[in-house]
C-alpha cells in the first residue's frame, strides 16, 4: 500500500510540474511576442497538453524528467538573444519560487500533521512536488532538445560553436539519458538539487518560526 501510495504521489506531482513548466515556458515567449505558439496549444494548463510519456517514465523512476517539447519562434522576440535568454530563465525561476511555496506547505503540513487525517499524504504530495521543480529546474539546464537549455546555449553560444553542438544532438540525447540511468548523472544533479533545496528552507523556516 505504501508503494501504491509513494507512486501515486510522484505520478501526480510529475504532471503537475510537467504541466506547469511547459505552460510557464510557453507564456513567456508568447508575452514576448512569439504569436505561433498559441497554435500549437501549449499556452493551457490541461496535463495533456504538456504530457509526454518518456519524459514521464524518466522523471518518476529518476526523479529527472521532461516536459511535452514546447518550440518556440524566436524569430518573434524584437531581441533574438535576449528573448531566448528570458524564455529559459523565467520558467527556472517561477520552479524555484513554486518548489519554495510547496516546501513551506511540506513544513507546515509536518508541523500540524496531527490534528487531519489526509495531512500525511497531502504533505506527501507537497514535498515530492517540491524536490520535482528543483529537480525539472535543474534537469533543464542542460543544452539539449527538449530541455530549455538548448535554445539558451544556442544564443549565448558563437554561432559557430552552435552550430557544431546542434551536430551532436542526437548523440548527447542518448548519452543523458544513459548517464541518468546509470545512476551516474543522477548523482551529480542531487547534489546540486539537495544544496538548493537547503537554501530555500533557510527562509521557511525562519517564517515558520512566527507562526
Amino acid at each position: 500500500m505504501n508503494v501504491i501510495l509513494y507512486y501515486l504521489a510522484n505520478s501526480i506531482a510529475v504532471i503537475i510540474v510537467m504541466t506547469i513548466m511547459g505552460f510557464t515556458r510557453a507564456y513567456t515567449s508568447y508575452k514576448l511576442g512569439d504569436i505561433a505558439i498559441k497554435n500549437m496549444g501549449k499556452l493551457s494548463l490541461n496535463p495533456k497538453k504538456h504530457f509526454e510519456i518518456l519524459g514521464f517514465i524518466v522523471f518518476l523512476f529518476f526523479n529527472f524528467g521532461w516536459s511535452a517539447p514546447v518550440d518556440i519562434s524566436s524569430l518573434y522576440y524584437k531581441n533574438r538573444k535576449k528573448g531566448n535568454i528570458l524564455v529559459f530563465i523565467i520558467p527556472l525561476i517561477v520552479a524555484i519560487m513554486l518548489a519554495f511555496i510547496f516546501n513551506f506547505i511540506y513544513l507546515l503540513i509536518i508541523r500540524y500533521k496531527g490534528y487531519f487525517t489526509l495531512i500525511p499524504i497531502i504533505g506527501m504530495i507537497s514535498y515530492t512536488i517540491a524536490i520535482y521543480f528543483i529537480n525539472f529546474a535543474v534537469f533543464n539546464i542542460i543544452p539539449i532538445y527538449p530541455l530549455f537549455g538548448q535554445k539558451f546555449f544556442q544564443a549565448i553560444l558563437p554561432t559557430n560553436k552552435a552550430i557544431k553542438l546542434s551536430q551532436y544532438e542526437k548523440f548527447l540525447q542518448i548519452l543523458v539519458i544513459f548517464l541518468l540511468i546509470s545512476g551516474l548523472l543522477q548523482k551529480v544533479l542531487n547534489i546540486i538539487s539537495s544544496f538548493i533545496l537547503a537554501i530555500i528552507s533557510i527562509p521557511v523556516q525562519f517564517i515558520l518560526g512566527f507562526i
